[in-house]
């Protein structure tokens, strides 16, 4: 991804034209809290803002506001709620998905690859993506040691076709309960299972179930 340039305050956020100030930084905390999550594959369900006065959250990079701006916040008839408002938590959380997904370019990079294999394997389902303004971003989750993570395929094409962006990353990076390899051990998410070795079949079966739901 590009590299930021040095952080704006909280006072920086002020020409944005919707909502109040107050407003404006619940968005700019959810979205930092959302990148941090997603840049350690973590669930985004479980991200939080930081507690008040500990980290100034706030404060976002020159091409942090910009991608804000460019995947559709800040418009003038859209009022941001506030932390609370799990309306604003998504549309940060969607922001944030897409400023740290990978291109298409990106992911064929990372794979050694053609990026037509990329598009085809996007149009395949055996890579997950979303499209945003033409173009194509690839969730990092599936990726790991410049590799598909195993099986992922096969549970793609078994995951429900229509699911919600931020749902499919969740589900992937959340632990399940079905995923426990014995009783002592805490439940792995379909990622963990992935990335161990585990067989792919146990989580197709869940994503086959989440069809039938």
């Amino acid at each position: 991804m590009a590299e930021h340039s040095a952080t704006l305050s909280s006072d920086g956020l002020d020409d944005l034209p919707a909502g109040s100030a107050a407003e404006k930084r619940s968005l700019a905390k959810w979205y930092a809290a959302a990148k941090a999550a997603l840049a350690r594959n973590r669930p985004l369900t479980t991200a939080t803002t930081p507690p008040s006065g500990r980290h100034n959250a706030a404060e976002l990079s020159t091409t942090e506001l910009d991608a804000l701006r460019g995947v559709g916040a800040f418009k003038d008839d859209v009022v941001v709620g506030t932390d609370n408002d799990p309306l604003i938590r998504s549309q940060a959380q969607y922001m944030a998905l897409l400023e740290e997904s990978l291109t298409a370019a990106e992911a064929a990079k990372l794979l050694r690859v053609d990026v037509s294999r990329v598009r085809q394997r996007l149009r395949e389902r055996s890579l997950f993506g979303l499209e945003y303004e033409g173009s194509w971003r690839l969730p990092r989750f599936q990726f790991a040691r410049r590799l598909v993570i195993p099986g992922l395929a096969q549970v793609l094409k078994a995951l429900p076709s229509d699911l919600f962006p931020l749902d499919v990353v969740d589900w992937f990076l959340l632990p399940d309960p079905e995923l426990q390899s014995d009783s002592d051990a805490p439940p792995l998410s379909p990622r963990e299972w992935l990335l161990s070795g585990r067989p792919v079949e146990t989580v197709a079966r869940l994503a086959r179930d989440l069809t039938r739901a």
